[in-house]
Parts: C-alpha cells; structure tokens; sequence
C-alpha cells in the first residue's frame, strides 16, 4: 500500500519547502534568536523545521486518513493532531536551542517553548497541506467547469495523492467519477486503468462501481438488491455476482447490515 504521508517526491517537496523557512527564520532571527550567530541560528531553524516536518506531517495525515475512515470531522482532527504533534516538537525546539544557546534556552518556561512552538507550526502545517494535499490536481492538470459537475482533463490517471482519499469510483461512458469527502469530481479516464492505479485499496462490486476497503460502513437490502453504504452516505449496488467475494472481504458481517442481520 502507498504510504498515506506521500511517496519520496512529496516528501523531497516538503523538505526544500521547510528548508526554506528555516533559511528565512535564520535571517530573520524570531523569538530571540537574532542576537545570535548567524549561520548557528540558521541550522538551528533549519533543524526545528526538519524535526517538524517529520513530526507534523505524519500525524496530521494520519488524523486526515482517520477521520474519513469514521466519518469524524477532518477540521477539528487535524487541529487536534497539529496540538499533539507541537508537544514533542517543543521538546525538540527546547533541547537544540539548549545545545545552541544554553543561556536564552533556560529564560523560557516550558508552557512558552509550547506556544511558540504552535504559533509557528499551525500556518506552517496549513500551508504545506495546502500545498501538497489539498490541491487534488498537479501542473499536469487543468479543471473545466460544466455547471455543477468539475471534470479534470489529463493524463487518464489520478494524481498520486488523490489515491488515498478515493472512496469509490462510478463509471460514466467513457469518463470515471471519483468519489471523496469532499463530493465527486469526473476524470477523463478508464475504469480498468484507474482500478489498476488504485490497486488493493478496494473492489470492484458491479460493472460500473468501484469501493475502497476503509469506505463501508455497512449494507442494505438482500441477495437479490444488495447496497453497500459507504461513509459518506452513497449507496452502491453490488452484482450478484459479486456478493461471494465481498462476503469473503469481510463486507457483510450481520453487525454491518440494518437490523444487524445476516444476508442469506
């Protein structure tokens, strides 16, 4: 499976991103550290940016990935991981300016060396999932607006990091609609190609649907008219054909079903 935090250009992206605010932070010297020697104060800056990276990044994408899976909202998740993850950061941040400046670093009280730390890492940490996240499509791609429905025009292939956030696919004449938190968008792809793309993330259940693993949260119906419901409400078909393999996937547990029963 592809590592939920991105793949070794997003995180090269990330680290000449954050060397550059260490490198700004060390000209401009903030909390202090201006009366210090330039190039300590621009490997300290340095440093704490790397350790965030490192810290910041992982958690608040766990916490993405976790409040999708539970239908959580994304917002106060990852305020809430960014809060965690600036409390082992601040334990950095206190630990390399006592390595570099032992005299400033004893004048700040624990609580401070935790503002600080937030006060620099939320707009940092909202920027680089601006950046790298959030933006579903990369240079390669442009969006055409067809009244309520967005079609990207492309390569035929899902950005890399759309991969994870995909809870299930609809086929559409020769176009696939993808299906997210944050409401479907039509790509001008093939089903088969985009399936291969997102590989053991999920199953295909019917002719036109494809549904991720982490989207179901339970099913309607019987044999005869099945429906998966996913996390975010939809209600999908499955073939029949299909069934036995969704049963074998796990899918169809009795707790899952309305009522709790079992599908026969």
């Amino acid at each position: 499976m592809v590592d939920p935090t991105g793949g070794l250009h997003r995180w090269a992206r990330l680290f000449g991103w954050t060397t550059l605010g260490g490198l700004l932070c060390g000209l401009i010297g903030p909390y202090g550290s201006f009366i210090a020697n330039p190039i300590s104060r621009v490997c300290f800056w340095i440093s704490v940016f790397w350790a965030g990276t490192l810290i910041l990044w992982p958690s608040v994408m766990g916490a993405l990935r976790f409040a999708e899976r539970r239908g959580l909202p994304i917002l106060f998740m990852m305020v809430g991981a960014t809060l965690a993850a600036c409390l082992p950061l601040a334990v950095f941040a206190w630990i390399s300016c006592s390595l570099f400046w032992p005299v400033h670093a004893s004048g700040i009280r624990p609580q401070e060396w935790y503002v600080l730390t937030v006060i620099l890492a939320a707009p940092a940490t909202a920027l680089a999932l601006w950046l790298e996240h959030f933006r579903l499509l990369d240079h390669r791609s442009h969006w055409v607006s067809s009244g309520p429905t967005r079609i990207a025009e492309g390569s035929g292939r899902l950005p890399d990091h759309l991969l994870e956030l995909v809870l299930c696919l609809q086929m559409e004449d020769h176009h696939v609609r993808v299906y997210t938190v944050a409401g479907s968008t039509l790509y001008f792809a093939a089903m088969r190609d985009v399936m291969t793309q997102l590989g053991p993330r999920g199953l295909q259940v019917h002719r036109s649907w494809w549904v991720a693993h982490n989207a179901v949260n339970g099913w309607t119906g019987d044999a005869r008219a099945l429906e998966l419901v996913l996390s975010n409400r939809l209600k999908v078909p499955v073939a029949r054909s299909r069934i036995a393999v969704i049963r074998a996937a796990g899918w169809l547990e009795p707790a899952a079903g309305e009522g709790g029963r079992a599908l026969a």
